[in-house]
């Protein structure tokens, strides 16, 4: 894929090249991955009130769409670069912003656009009485991005917004495996407090808004295997606009310029499902689907950090075995 794209390039020119990528990464972000996650995350949804209960279905949705991030990580080995650790540890930073200020803020102006102010004045009255759920899911999303933080600093030896260096720096195995380790901490901690939460709250799990929830394996596998595809042209074209704008590109992203694209590129398309899921459930107004709107942000950062944990685990080993890697 690789190959053909840069053959696309050297055809079309640098300019219709541009025009193309844009095209590219629009379909991407609207249609591809949006819509096969959904596929994807009302089939898991149905599946998982089937056989796991009612109240396994908020992490489920909100797990499933963590699915891009998963598969961009693992296209990314499969091609021999593990730049897309990136992906999901920044997709962490990315849903705290998009879940809790750039979603409701649409939601917000999609409303007043319309002139329907009773939906604002009922959604601020909403947020307001259940502030205490929000400063949770706000508290854990963060607690989150700071495991994350940690296990980033493990695997290329910076923080997360400082440039990575020119050559990748070969952390030992015990660091790869402390930054693992530490995601397994922060999922543990997540868990803990979420089943309190379940405890005193259980009706925030039981009672979301199961219109579109259909138990499909068909679905299931229609959706994935739609996503998978999508992340593999995702992660092609990444290390095309690696390769041809790789002087430019290294200003903004540092000098390794595919782990920066997947830090703050690659984090953001594929944290659009969790806005997509997060949108939708804020429009309904109930506690409910407020608590599922917002665990797209907490309850996918903790999904994030078990991606991260096997991603430090699959570079542990590939070390150990005596492979060298590309950031």
């Amino acid at each position: 894929m690789e190959t053909l794209i840069l053959d696309l390039y050297h055809q079309l020119g640098n300019t219709n090249f541009i025009v193309l990528s844009l095209v590219v990464a629009a379909v991407l972000c609207f249609w591809c991955i949006p819509e096969t996650t959904d596929l994807m995350v009302n089939s898991t949804a149905g599946l998982a009130g089937l056989y796991f209960g009612r109240d396994q279905r908020t992490l489920a949705i909100n797990a499933s769409t963590n699915n891009p991030e998963l598969f961009s990580m693992i296209v990314a080995f499969m091609l021999g670069r593990v730049g897309g650790i990136a992906n999901p540890l920044g997709s962490n930073f990315a849903n705290i912003y998009l879940m809790f200020i750039i979603a409701p803020l649409l939601v917000i102006a999609r409303w007043a656009l319309a002139g329907q102010w009773h939906k604002v004045r009922r959604m601020v009255a909403l947020l307001s009485r259940e502030r205490r759920l929000l400063l949770w899911h706000i508290a854990m999303s963060l607690t989150m991005f700071v495991f994350a933080s940690f296990a980033y600093w493990c695997i290329t030896g910076v923080i997360q917004f400082d440039e990575l260096p020119a050559e990748p720096i070969l952390r030992p195995r015990y660091l790869l495996l402390e930054g693992g380790i530490a995601c397994l901490i922060g999922i543990v901690t997540f868990l803990t407090f979420e089943k309190r939460l379940k405890a005193q709250r259980g009706e925030l799990f039981d009672d979301i808004n199961d219109e579109h929830h259909h138990p499909s394996w068909r679905g299931l596998f229609l959706g994935t295997a739609g996503l998978t595809f999508s992340c593999y042209l995702l992660n092609s074209f990444f290390l095309v606009w690696s390769e041809v704008y790789a002087a430019s590109l290294s200003d903004i992203f540092g000098a390794a310029v595919f782990a920066g694209l997947h830090y703050f590129l690659g984090s953001l398309v594929t944290s659009l499902p969790e806005m997509t899921v997060a949108i939708e459930n804020y429009q309904r107004l109930t506690v409910a689907d407020l608590n599922t709107a917002m665990a797209s942000a907490s309850q996918s950062n903790m999904t994030n950090l078990a991606i991260a944990a096997l991603g430090s685990l699959l570079l542990s080993l590939s070390l150990f075995l005596g492979f060298n890697y590309q950031i």
